[in-house]
């Protein structure tokens, strides 16, 4: 192959430029120079969080031998277009029972996400509350340590049972906005369901149960009165109901007691006056022993 001068002249003229220009360079930092990186070396980190939750899993901190471990936090009984004194019974769902066509948001907050919270357990001794809105008592006096000498005076002993659990109503349902009641409401938690099981830990997954150990030498008898039909008058002056009341030596372990949401239900009286706004009323749970210290 023959070069013109031409050609061989652009060669050389390139070959001549290519070693006078100056070597390329990438930006960079150095790491573990923190003079480099103004100040703070690299490689440097942050973190992320991937959460995940199930249920109502609060710690409402109560602690004891003998406590209420678990309410029902929220009662969500949804948000509708009106109310229609033919229809004046929601349930739990956040529906309008006997009528389809009133439902606007499962949530009284106007989401789609219904708040009436539901116990996830596969414990075969809680299958019949699994999946209920729940109540639980947590009864662990076999593991008492400051005993009453044992005896007819004895008050504080070594064994189950002896306690209620009441309910009542705080005040009656109030808007939020301009403090207006609906009074005379009435809440039903129908056909209580109840389980107990040894295996406190597995349920309440709180640390100060980690170390229980069932005493089944002591008792073993679930708590045998129970409200089936649980009607509270939502008006802040009505007495507690009970829902639960342990006899001696019943009860050892967790104690839950549960509703189908659709089992609770809220009725309004059926000349109530309704606005657009957002009704709300409490209720307190109690547990009780009746025995007065000595």
């Amino acid at each position: 192959m023959k070069f013109t001068k031409l050609t061989s002249a652009a060669l050389t003229a390139g070959t001549i430029l290519s070693i006078l220009a100056p070597t390329a360079t990438f930006a960079a930092t150095a790491e573990h120079d923190a003079d480099a990186n103004g100040g703070t070396e690299l490689p440097m980190s942050d973190k992320t969080e991937v959460g995940i939750s199930f249920g109502d899993n609060t710690d409402n901190g109560n602690t004891g031998y003998l406590r209420l471990q678990m309410v029902p936090h929220v009662l969500d009984f949804g948000n509708h277009t009106e109310f229609l004194s033919q229809y004046p019974t929601f349930d739990a769902t956040g529906h309008n029972v006997s009528t389809d066509s009133n439902d606007r948001h499962a949530s009284y907050k106007n989401t789609d996400t219904n708040l009436t919270a539901t116990l996830n357990t596969e414990d075969p001794k809680l299958e019949d509350v699994k999946g209920k809105a729940w109540a639980t008592v947590v009864d662990k006096q076999v593991t008492r340590e400051n005993n009453d000498p044992e005896g007819e005076t004895a008050k504080t002993t070594k064994k189950s049972g002896t306690w209620q659990l009441k309910v009542k109503s705080d005040d009656a349902l109030t808007a939020t906005e301009n403090g207006e009641t609906i009074n005379n409401a009435n809440l039903l938690l129908k056909n209580t369901a109840y389980g107990r099981t040894l295996d406190v830990p597995k349920l309440t997954n709180e640390a100060q149960d980690s170390g229980f150990q069932a005493d089944t030498t002591i008792d073993n008898d679930d708590v045998s009165t129970i409200t089936n039909n649980v009607s509270l008058s939502l008006d802040g002056t009505s007495p507690e109901v009970e829902v639960a009341n342990a006899a001696d030596s019943e009860g050892q372990g967790a104690n839950v007691f549960g509703w189908d949401r659709s089992d609770i239900n809220l009725t309004l009286p059926k000349d109530s006056k309704v606005g657009n706004n957002i009704y709300t009323a409490h209720l307190t749970w109690t547990l009780y022993t009746g025995v007065t210290a000595s």
